[in-house]
């Protein structure tokens, strides 16, 4: 699959490309993917993940938000014949504000690799929002994060930081698992921490809805 990418601009690290995706992919299996599934992903880029969900999921079951649009192109001109596309009718959106209520769907994953490790506080807390309203009851949110090396790490700023459809400059941000787990307790989501780090050294959480309390009979 490398091969066929040019990876100039594309905001992915090429020596991961295949990898990322495909264990990402695995992650998804094991947390429930079906292939009748509808899965967003925030920041979908040039696709190393979509790549094995577009293939595996029905048709009009992927949904990708992204602003860099030429990433998005990028990736279908590279990764997909125009036959498999046509069958599989990937769905796209460039919107920059994490928001997923323009395609109308409900969803059962929110997808977010290696975008909170970019985004503002302001922009994560969207990204749930958008979850909370348009996840289906019993969706999973599986997103990445790097956890702060000193208190003095977590990002305070209100900017996102690394490369988009507005800059070519390189960075990553941190963010606390404490504020992280207040954010998603005030919407009623509950987190599960993954162990270990992926192959691009970040560390990983599943969010749910809060399951109601049960009845006594």
């Amino acid at each position: 699959m490398e091969n066929g990418v040019r990876f100039f601009g594309m905001g992915v690290p090429k020596e991961t490309f295949e990898q990322a995706g495909r264990q990402q992919f695995i992650e998804l299996l094991a947390a429930g993917l079906l292939p009748e599934s509808r899965v967003l992903e925030f920041g979908c880029g040039c696709m190393r993940i979509g790549y094995w969900l577009i293939q595996f999921l029905d048709p009009e079951c992927f949904y990708g938000i992204e602003p860099a649009k030429n990433r998005v192109e990028h990736g279908r001109e590279y990764l997909f014949s125009p036959a498999m596309l046509a069958e599989k009718k990937p769905q796209f959106d460039y919107n920059a504000v994490f928001d997923s209520s323009m395609f109308q769907q409900q969803f059962d994953f929110f997808l977010a690799r290696s975008i909170w490790t970019h985004a503002s506080k302001r922009q994560i807390e969207a990204t749930l929002d958008s979850f909370v309203r348009d996840a289906s009851e019993s969706a999973v949110f599986l997103a990445s994060y790097f956890p702060p090396e000193s208190p003095a790490d977590d990002y305070m700023g209100d900017q996102w930081v690394g490369t988009s459809h507005e800059s070519d400059e390189l960075g990553i941000v941190r963010h606390s698992l404490a504020w992280i787990q207040s954010q998603c307790l005030a919407r009623g989501l509950v987190i599960e921490e993954r162990e270990g780090l992926d192959c691009d050294s970040q560390c990983w959480l599943h969010i749910r809805r809060e399951s109601p309390p049960t009845q006594a009979e």
